[in-house]
C-alpha cells in the first residue's frame, strides 16, 4: 500500500484528492512542523528535505514533488481520467495548467508565508506584499478567464490540474488576498469543495473549505 505524507492545507492536498478520486489504496501520514514531530522524522528517512507532499511506493521506492506524484498517480487509474493518454495534446493541456498552478500561484504565495524569514524590515515585507498581490492578481486574473470558458483548467473534465488549485486557491484567506473580483474562479472553487473526494479530504484533513 502507498503511504503519502503529507501536511493540512498544504499543497499535499492535491495528491491526497487524486488519491481519493482514484481510489487506490493508501495509508496517509501527518506531519506538524514541530521539530519533535515523530512523523516528521520518519519523513526525513525518506525525503532529506523534509517536505510535503511524499510517497512511499508499496515497493520502497519514493516520490517527491507535487507533479511527479500526481502524474504518477493518475496514470496508475486511467479510468478515472484524470490525466489524458501519453502522446495527446489533451495530455500537456492539462500538463500546462498544472505548471501554470505549480511554477506561478504556487510560487508567488511563498514569500507571503515567509516575510519573517525575508526580512524583519516592516518596510521591505509590504514592498514585498504588494509585488506579490501583483503576481497573485496576474495568475489568478489568467485561471479566472481560461474558467469563464471552460468548467474545468483543462476543459470539461476535472484533473489533476484542478486538485492542484483547489489547495492553492485557499491559500488566499490565509494571506488575506481579495478574491470577490473572480466570479468564475469564485464560483468553480465552490462546484470543486461539492465533489465527495474533497469533501472527504477536507474532513480527514481536519480542515473547512
Amino acid at each position: 500500500m502507498m503511504k503519502l505524507f503529507i501536511s493540512p492545507g498544504a499543497c499535499s492536498m492535491s495528491c491526497h484528492i487524486v488519491l481519493e478520486e482514484t481510489q487506490l489504496p493508501f495509508e496517509l501520514a501527518k506531519i506538524s512542523w514541530a521539530p519533535e514531530d515523530p512523523v516528521r522524522k520518519t519523513l526525513f528517512t525518506y525525503n532529506p528535505a523534509g517536505a510535503v507532499p511524499t510517497l512511499v511506493l508499496s515497493n520502497g521506492k519514493v516520490l517527491t514533488q507535487n507533479m511527479a506524484i500526481l502524474e504518477y498517480i493518475a496514470d496508475q487509474k486511467p479510468s478515472a481520467e484524470l490525466l489524458a493518454p501519453v502522446g495527446t495534446f489533451e495530455r500537456v493541456e492539462i500538463i500546462r495548467w498544472l505548471s501554470l498552478v505549480a511554477s506561478d500561484l504556487h510560487k508567488a504565495f511563498s514569500p507571503l508565508f515567509n516575510m519573517e524569514r525575508i526580512t524583519k524590515n516592516s518596510e521591505a515585507q509590504a514592498d514585498i506584499k504588494t509585488y506579490q498581490f501583483q503576481q497573485l492578481d496576474r495568475f489568478f486574473g489568467i485561471l479566472n478567464s481560461q474558467l469563464e470558458k471552460n468548467s474545468y483548467l483543462s476543459g470539461e473534465k476535472f484533473s489533476i490540474a484542478d486538485a492542484y488549485l483547489f489547495p492553492v486557491y485557499r491559500w488566499s484567506k490565509s494571506v488575506k488576498f481579495p478574491m470577490d473580483k473572480y466570479t468564475a474562479l469564485n464560483q468553480y472553487h465552490a462546484r470543486l469543495a461539492e465533489r465527495p473526494s474533497i469533501q472527504k479530504v477536507l474532513e480527514r484533513e481536519g480542515l473547512s473549505i
